[in-house]
């Protein structure tokens, strides 16, 4: 009896926040599956003593379409790369960049995107390549609804944010987000 207690403490411990912090030295983030707010943003300058400036503190919480205010935020036009996109099993991944007209690196993107779930014309532009997932979603008038589980910060390096799209209450896509804390230039060679 005493060793199931101890591992039912230990694996419910393996769930505890700060356990998780100390676990990953450097990076740090906060999880929450209901909805994140602005008080995870506070408890996330809080456990990695960083204060955010306003700018990473919106893109933290945004709800909107990245690219556009990415865009707002820097006063200039982007554009989207394509790094890597595979489809198999009705899912493309797809790992692009957002790109300034002034080429610096505003944000990196993972995505996971389900075929089945999107729209025919839509899909047509994913798998394309020529445009990111939320302006592909505006131009088509598609109702989505976003909804982010994580933010994080990895010291000195970025901030980032994983999130889900819902169309339909159905999960359309599920996106981890990457900002710079510095922005990077592209080289020719990317």
């Amino acid at each position: 009896m005493p060793s199931r207690t101890f591992f039912s403490g230990y694996f419910r411990s393996l769930f505890n926040f700060n356990f998780i912090i100390r676990v990953v030295d450097g990076i740090y983030f906060v999880r929450n599956h209901r909805c994140l707010t602005i008080n995870d943003v506070f408890k996330l300058e809080s456990i990695s003593s960083k204060k955010f400036d306003l700018a990473q503190r919106v893109l933290l919480i945004n709800l909107g379409n990245t690219q556009q205010l990415l865009e707002v935020m820097h006063r200039t036009e982007s554009t989207i790369r394509v790094i890597e996109q595979n489809e198999e099993k009705n899912i493309i991944t797809r790992k692009s960049c957002i790109i300034s007209s002034t080429n610096h690196i505003l944000a990196f993107a993972d995505s996971k995107i389900y075929c089945k779930r999107i729209p025919f014309q839509m899909l047509s532009e994913i798998r394309e390549c020529k445009r990111g997932i939320g302006k592909i979603a505006l131009y088509h008038r598609l109702e989505i609804f976003k909804k982010i589980t994580e933010i994080g910060y990895v010291e000195g390096l970025h901030i980032f944010k994983k999130y889900s799209l819902y169309h339909n209450g159905n999960v359309i896509c599920r996106i981890n987000e990457i900002f710079p804390v510095k922005k990077n230039k592209v080289t020719r060679s990317q």
